[in-house]
C-alpha cells in the first residue's frame, strides 16, 4: 500500500535524483552536537576542536557579560558551525558566502550565530575563535533590548572583543588588532572619519564593508583603551538613540570637535601601537566540559532544515535537504511542517496547506505541527475581510497558539500569533494587546511586532511608551517616508499625558 505521505511528496515536491550539491552535502556529512551551560553547538567540524572553542566561549561570556554590563541571564544561544565553507554556502547560499565568515541574527523564533570554521586563515581554529566572539558580541548587545549603535562601533566594538585570548588560566588579555583589520588597515588605509561616523548598514557598498570593520576597531579601540571615553560613550549612545545627529552627539559627548577627534583617530593609525589589557576571569566561573552528541541522520536533515526555513537565508537548501531525506529513507512528517513554515513566509498559502494535510493526525499535537497551522489559518484569514472570516477556524487557531504560548513561553512568535488571532476574533483591546507586549518583552526587535505595537499605542494617545517603541523603528525602517510618519506622531504626541 502506498502511503498517503509519499504520493504527496512525488506529486507536491517534484523530486529529482540530482540535488544541488551543496544541499546535498549538508545532508551526507556527520552532524554533532556540541552543548554547554549557555551555547548549543551544531557542527559537522572536528568536534573534539568545537568542545574546545565551545569551552573558550564560556570563558568568554563570564568576562563579557562584567565588561558590557550585561544580564548574566541572558538565553542559551545556538549556533551553526560549518566545518568548511562548501558547507557554510549550504547554509546561507554562494552569495553570502562569499562576503562573510559569520553571522548574528535575533528572529520572534529565537537568536542564533553561524561562523564558519574554516576561515580564511591557516590559523583556522583561533580564526574560528574571533568569529564566535564576534557574533557573539553582537548576541549580548542586543539580546532584549532595543538600543543601536552605529554601525562603525557595532562592529568595531564586536572586533575589539573578538580577539580575546587567555594566556593562562584564570586571565584574559584583550587589545590586539585583529590580523584581517590589520591588513585592511596597512592596504587601504584608514576610512575618512566623516564618512565613518555616518556609515549605516543601508548605504555602504559590500566593498566597504572592510574599511568599516577595520576603521570602526580602530576608533573603538582608542575610545575603549586610549582615550578612556567610555562613560561619555554611554551618553553618546542615549543620545543617539533619541535621535540626536551622530556626528554632532558624538563630539558633544566626547567634549572634542570633529577635528580634534579626527587628529587622535589619524594618530592612532600612524602610531601602529595598540594598548593590551589584561584582568582576571570573574571568579565565580567554573571551567566547563561541554558534552559531546553525533546526531542520527534525521534529527540532523530536521535541525538543518529548521535553521533553513527560519533563517531563509538559501530556501532552495531545504528542498533539497527534502530530496536528499526521501531517497535516503529518512524523511520524516516533521519537514513537510517545516516546508510549510518556509512556504508561509513566501506566502504560498496553497502549498504550506496540503503539507500539513499530509501530518497524520498522531502527530498534529506536537509543538512544531501546531505553530505551523496556527500560524497559516491566521495568515489566511488575515486575507480575507473581517465579515467573511471563518471564525471557527480563528478559534481553533487561538487555542493552539494558546497552547504552545505555555508549553514554549519564550517564543515571541507563539504570543505574536496569539495576539493576531484574538484581535481578528473581536477580543477586548487590552486583552490581545497584553499578549503583543509578551510578545514585544521577548523579541522587542522583530520589525512586525514592533510596528504593530507602535500603531497601537499610538492609537491610545499613550506618548511614553510609543516613544519608547517607535524611537528604535527609525534604525530598523529604511524608508524615508516610514520614518517621517514616526517623526510626525513623535511631535503630535509630545507633551501630551500618558493616556490611562
Amino acid at each position: 500500500m502506498v502511503s498517503r505521505s509519499a504520493v504527496f511528496l512525488v506529486l507536491f515536491f517534484v523530486f529529482s535524483l540530482s540535488a544541488n550539491a551543496a544541499s546535498r552535502y549538508l545532508g551526507e556529512e556527520i552532524w554533532y552536537q556540541v552543548d554547554s551551560k549557555n551555547f548549543r553547538v551544531i557542527t559537522d567540524g572536528d568536534p573534539k576542536a568545537v568542545k574546545t572553542l565551545v569551552a573558550d566561549l564560556e570563558r568568554y561570556r563570564a568576562v563579557a557579560i562584567e565588561l558590557l554590563e550585561v544580564d548574566p541571564s541572558v538565553p542559551k544561544l545556538t549556533i551553526y558551525a560549518a566545518g568548511d565553507r562548501k558547507t557554510y554556502a549550504g547554509l546561507v547560499g554562494a552569495e553570502l558566502a562569499e562576503m562573510t565568515n559569520g553571522l548574528f541574527d535575533t528572529s520572534a523564533e529565537g537568536s542564533y550565530a553561524l561562523v564558519n570554521l574554516d576561515g580564511r586563515s591557516v590559523k583556522k581554529q583561533l580564526k574560528a575563535r574571533e568569529f564566535l566572539f564576534h557574533e557573539y558580541t553582537h548576541f549580548l548587545s542586543y539580546n532584549g533590548n532595543t538600543t543601536h549603535f552605529p554601525y562603525w562601533y557595532s562592529e568595531g566594538f564586536a572586533e575589539f572583543m573578538a580577539t580575546m585570548s587567555f594566556p593562562k588560566k584564570g586571565r584574559y588579555e584583550l587589545g590586539e588588532i585583529p590580523q584581517e583589520r590589520a591588513q585592511t588597515l596597512m592596504y587601504a588605509g584608514l576610512m575618512p572619519l566623516d564618512r565613518l561616523l555616518r556609515a549605516t548598514v543601508y548605504d555602504t557598498d559590500p566593498e566597504e564593508k572592510a574599511d568599516i570593520y577595520a576603521s570602526g576597531w580602530l576608533l573603538s579601540h582608542w575610545l575603549m583603551m586610549e582615550g578612556d571615553k567610555a562613560e561619555e560613550f554611554k551618553q553618546f549612545v542615549k543620545d543617539y538613540n533619541d535621535g540626536a545627529d551622530p556626528v554632532k552627539s558624538l563630539e558633544k559627548a566626547l567634549g572634542m570637535s570633529v577635528k580634534e577627534l579626527e587628529k587622535v583617530y589619524v594618530a592612532a593609525f600612524d602610531s601602529g601601537e595598540y594598548e593590551v589589557v589584561s584582568g582576571d576571569i570573574p571568579a565565580d566561573f567554573k571551567e566547563v566540559t561541554p558534552r559531546v552528541k553525533r546526531l542520527q541522520k534525521r534529527e540532523a536533515v530536521n535541525v538543518l532544515a529548521n535553521f533553513i526555513a527560519q533563517s531563509g537565508y538559501n530556501l532552495q537548501a531545504l528542498d533539497d535537504l527534502i530530496t536528499y531525506s526521501y531517497h535516503t529513507g529518512i524523511y520524516s512528517t516533521e519537514l513537510a511542517a517545516i516546508k510549510a513554515s518556509a512556504d508561509l513566509r513566501i506566502g504560498d498559502f496553497p502549498q504550506a496547506s496540503h503539507l500539513l494535510a499530509s501530518v497524520p493526525k498522531k502527530d498534529r499535537r506536537q509543538p512544531w505541527y501546531l505553530s505551523a497551522h496556527a500560524w497559516l489559518t491566521v495568515n489566511q484569514q488575515a486575507t480575507v475581510p473581517n465579515d467573511a472570516r471563518d471564525l471557527r477556524s480563528l478559534k481553533k487557531a487561538r487555542e493552539e497558539f494558546d497552547y504552545l504560548v505555555n508549553k514554549e513561553p519564550q517564543n515571541a512568535s507563539h504570543w505574536f500569533g496569539l495576539a493576531m488571532a484574538m484581535e481578528m476574533l473581536s477580543y477586548p483591546r487590552e486583552e490581545y494587546l497584553s499578549k503583543l507586549e509578551e510578545a514585544y518583552k521577548r523579541a522587542p526587535r522583530e520589525l512586525h511586532i514592533a510596528q504593530w505595537l507602535a500603531e497601537e499605542l499610538y492609537q491610545q494617545k499613550n506618548a511614553e511608551y510609543f516613544a519608547r517603541v517607535a524611537k528604535p523603528l527609525m534604525f530598523e525602517l529604511p524608508g524615508e517616508e516610514e520614518n517621517r510618519q514616526i517623526k510626525m506622531r513623535l511631535a503630535e504626541l509630545q507633551g501630551k499625558p500618558k493616556s490611562s
